[in-house]
């Protein structure tokens, strides 16, 4: 009789300044199954997703001295994350930071506040996509 092994758990790494929205973010996501890695400082942020190659990376948009449309721009430059999904989640809803924000590579935008169980539908959705194409 062999034994099932637990299907690992996929990687999410949280980018957002704001500590009560990224311990949130980690509970959220912890709870429903994923391992999620959280970053507070921007500058950390690409060695962090260079260093865990998650499966997903949850980023906010501005944060003191760092553009998140920077960090997608570095990642898809970057042959080995150039195909990890990027939802920007921040407080901006300006039609050109939308915009912007989806040009440079980014999969979702989504503005502050969402509902957790609409964060992880989306979160669910993107990475079902990513498991089909791979």
């Amino acid at each position: 009789m062999s034994k099932k092994h637990p299907a690992p758990r996929l990687t999410i790494i949280i980018v957002d300044d704001d500590v009560l929205i990224r311990e949130t973010l980690r509970l959220a996501l912890d709870h429903a199954g994923y391992f999620a890695v959280a970053v507070g400082e921007p500058g950390r942020a690409l060695a962090t997703v260079r260093a865990e190659k998650p499966d997903l990376v949850i980023m906010d948009l501005y944060m003191p001295g760092f553009d998140g449309r920077e960090l997608i721009r570095s990642m898809k430059a970057d042959p080995e994350l150039a195909a990890t999904p990027v939802i920007l989640f921040t407080g901006s809803s300006e039609p050109i930071d939308v915009v912007s924000g989806l040009e440079s590579g980014a999969l979702e935008y989504l503005a502050k506040p969402i509902d957790g169980e609409v964060l992880i539908t989306k979160i669910e959705h993107i990475l079902k996509k990513k498991a089909v194409k791979s």
